[in-house]
């Protein structure tokens, strides 16, 4: 299992690094996301306004559909 994840990590950084999104059947997708200050035209943006990136995850359908059904109750 971990050789599979290890593997798994090598193509999600290959992939992501060419700014692909990684689809993984029903599990769910994986891309880059970057987050940044404003600015007021597009002219005005460079990369020196980019805080920092990170790698999110988009949960399948069966992910997302047991969220919905979620029931929280005070951790005792």
């Amino acid at each position: 299992m971990i050789a599979v994840l290890n593997d798994l990590t090598k193509v999600l950084k290959r992939h992501l690094d060419n700014g692909e999104i990684v689809r993984l059947g029903d599990f769910g997708a994986f891309q880059l996301a970057i987050s940044s200050e404003g600015a007021d035209t597009a002219e005005k943006f460079n990369a020196s306004l980019i805080k920092g990136g990170k790698v999110t995850f988009r949960p399948g359908v069966d992910l997302k559909e047991m969220l919905a059904t979620l029931k929280y109750e005070r951790a005792k």
